[in-house]
């Protein structure tokens, strides 16, 4: 006697068993190469912030420097000090009279120059240059208050800050050209990465892809399996490795290195947000490439010896 067929109850649907991938997953080869991208993406992000924060302090130092401005006058001895420091005074507030002009104490004076003079007692009588500083944001002119200090008897030392601002402006933008290249060298690391993954991916996964060809896929329908496989991979290694570079980034802004590269108000905040989202993007995008021109190869190299 033979067992009854089964057959399917009226009442109980009839469920598909879910679709699943052309190209099984890996897990313990995605966690891997999800970790290397996101250390890189990371690492990349960190770059793009350390660049924009020096613009923003080349930026800001700049225009401090360039509204600021310091006379030293050399007087020839203490009891002159306050005759003099008057009339350069006057002639300052004659040439510039919208200029904020502050002037520093003779203890305040000495105090500059102490490093290097040591720890020695200084004489009382020994003359120390009277120091004025002038803020204005109009440029000052030199060479006229130079020849009117020398009219009026005065020996005095102008300083703009011109010199020392150009200077740092060249330092700010070869520390820019540095993070745009360790970006650069990153995403050309993710490039080789994508490369390597997809190559390792086609040789695993042989079969399969065999299969494919077999049932008539081309060349550019088994690229697009690993170009979208790339893409997510980039886009959650670049998510991961740029969350961990903004928790850096917001213990440089807001530690003990505060003020300084770091962010300073919510405009900056924002931008490099928007910065570090196109980065993902970006990120995503050269890992799908290179997947996709790997792949291509790769089959096409088969199919040739074949």
């Amino acid at each position: 006697m033979t067992d009854p067929i089964p057959t399917q109850s009226p009442d109980r649907p009839h469920t598909l068993p879910p679709e699943q991938p052309l190209l099984p997953k890996r897990p313990e080869q995605g966690r891997a190469l999800l970790i290397v991208l996101g250390v890189m993406a990371a690492l990349a992000a960190l770059s793009l912030l350390f660049a924009r924060g020096a613009i923003r302090l080349d930026t800001n130092w700049v225009s401090q420097l360039s509204r600021t401005s310091t006379v030293q006058v050399l007087v020839p001895n203490e009891t002159l000090r306050e005759a003099q420091m008057d009339s350069a005074q006057a002639l300052l507030r004659q040439a510039v009279p919208d200029a904020k002009i502050d002037q520093l104490s003779r203890d305040e004076s000495l105090n500059l120059i102490q490093p290097w003079l040591g720890a020695t007692r200084l004489p009382d009588d020994l003359p120390v240059p009277g120091v004025i500083t002038i803020r204005t944001d109009t440029r000052l002119p030199i060479e006229s208050l130079t020849r009117q200090f020398e009219d009026a008897g005065l020996r005095v030392s102008l300083d703009d800050h011109s010199r020392f601002s150009d200077r740092l402006e060249q330092t700010v933008q070869r520390l820019v050209l540095l993070g745009i290249g360790l970006v650069l060298l990153t995403f050309i690391a993710a490039i080789a990465v994508s490369i390597f993954a997809t190559r390792s991916g086609l040789a695993a996964q042989r079969d399969i892809i065999h299969v494919l060809v077999q049932a008539g896929a081309s060349d550019h329908f088994i690229a697009r399996l690993f170009v979208g496989r790339a893409a997510r991979q980039g886009a959650i290694g670049g998510l991961i490795g740029t969350v961990g570079a903004l928790v850096l980034w917001l213990y440089v802004s807001f530690g003990p290195g505060r003020n300084t590269l770091g962010w300073s108000s919510l405009g900056n905040v924002v931008s490099d947000i928007l910065w570090l989202a196109a980065l993902i993007i970006a990120f995503a995008l050269i890992c799908a490439l290179a997947a996709g021109w790997a792949a291509r190869r790769q089959l096409a190299d088969e199919r040739r010896r074949a």
